[in-house]
């Protein structure tokens, strides 16, 4: 009997070792790691590497952005990434060369509409986990001082100023006591911008972009300079019902937030007689002198809804169209702001005695946050 036993345990061993174990077959050698994996959702991911399951935390609930980093053996890896709520999550493999790395991250996407011949919904639109490449250990380019340098420029004399700021992709038309001016578009990060010398006095407006506008009114006073600043909030997702026709464009609904700039604005160069053209306006002058901002990191929520923003391992919550300074000590920061199904990160640089703005807004689509440096 103890032979038999002995037998059938020796059996089960030699079984047991012919399979190797998958938790064994992911782990690499000691060192840096060659994976990362980062979750751009506000909320938690599942991810399963070679059939070991990770819970990876959303950038509006970790400091560190949602990243999870392994040192991976070399060779062909399978994931998955799920997201509690999200219809449909995503698959696939990558492989891992020696000495080399590997970078993923995921985003929500909505699929398009399934449409019939008349344009009648057959399938509304479904969020899905969207997987994709990205190169976590790039260095990024130096840039000297920030891409916007824009400040406002003190009114001339005898009259008032208003400037205009465009944090949307389109361009805005404002309309101004019947004249009518043009605020280029938001680019590679810089918001467009338009500043307006005027005669004070009461002026009413009206700003719009395709499918959006607003109006209000403005009483404007000699040497006074006024920040109007535009962005677009946040929107519902329009309703698609199976069998009707599909939904037009949402409008979009514009936000604006006033600020007094004056004590801000750079003095005037020189003054240039001349009326104001009936369209367009003055822009203020590259060669104004800057004029420093208060110590420490200011930042403006643009983005129509609640933000969360992380930097230096402190995570504040900022009100849509609220402002809110945080001292910080010289140095290279790194951020993530989100709401909560869109997230973006940056690196900020914190100089001594000297201030640093960052508006955060959304596009009209509201699938992209960008970060506006000043």
């Amino acid at each position: 009997m103890f032979n038999k036993k002995l037998l059938l345990l020796l059996l089960v061993v030699l079984a047991l070792g012919s399979f190797p174990l998958v938790t064994h077959a992911q782990q690499g050698d000691a060192g840096s790691p060659n994976f990362v994996f980062v979750n751009y959702f506000g909320q938690e991911m599942v991810f399963d590497l070679d059939d070991v399951t990770y819970t990876i935390p959303g950038t509006a609930t970790a400091p560190e952005g949602g990243r999870l980093e392994l040192q991976l053996a070399s060779g062909e890896h399978k994931y998955a990434a799920n997201v509690p709520g999200v219809n449909t999550g995503s698959a696939g493999t990558f492989i891992i060369t020696p000495g080399g790395y590997v970078g993923k991250a995921a985003r929500m996407e909505l699929t398009n509409a399934a449409l019939d011949r008349d344009g009648n919904v057959l399938e509304k639109p479904k969020e899905y986990v969207f997987v994709f490449d990205f190169d976590p250990f790039a260095v990024p380019v130096p840039q000297a001082p920030a891409g916007d340098t824009w400040q406002p420029v003190a009114a001339a004399a005898g009259q008032g100023s208003l400037a205009w700021t465009n944090y949307n992709g389109d361009e805005l038309t404002v309309d101004l006591n019947g004249t009518v001016y043009k605020v280029p578009p938001a680019a590679n990060n810089v918001p467009g911008r338009l500043q307006i010398n005027l005669t004070p006095g009461l002026y009413r407006y009206t700003a719009s972009v395709p499918n959006g506008s607003l109006n209000g009114e403005i009483n404007l006073a000699a040497g006074q300079v006024v920040g109007l600043n535009v962005s677009a909030k946040l929107q519902d997702e329009p309703d698609y019902d199976i069998g009707e026709p599909s939904p037009l464009p949402l409008p979009v609904d514009l936000l604006l937030n006033q600020e007094d700039l004056t004590a801000k604005a750079a003095p005037q160069v020189q003054v240039v007689p001349g009326e104001l053209p009936t369209s367009g306006g003055v822009p203020a002058p590259a060669a104004a002198p800057a004029v420093a901002s208060p110590a420490g990191l200011l930042i403006k929520n643009y983005a129509g809804d609640t933000m969360t923003f992380t930097i230096n391992e402190q995570t504040i919550t900022i009100a849509n169209n609220a402002s809110t300074v945080l001292p910080l000590p010289p140095g290279r920061y790194n951020f993530t702001a989100s709401l909560p199904f869109v997230a973006t990160t940056g690196t900020v640089d914190i100089v001594a005695d000297k201030g640093v703005e960052l508006s955060i807004a959304t596009n009209i689509n509201h699938d992209v946050l960008s970060v506006y440096q000043n």
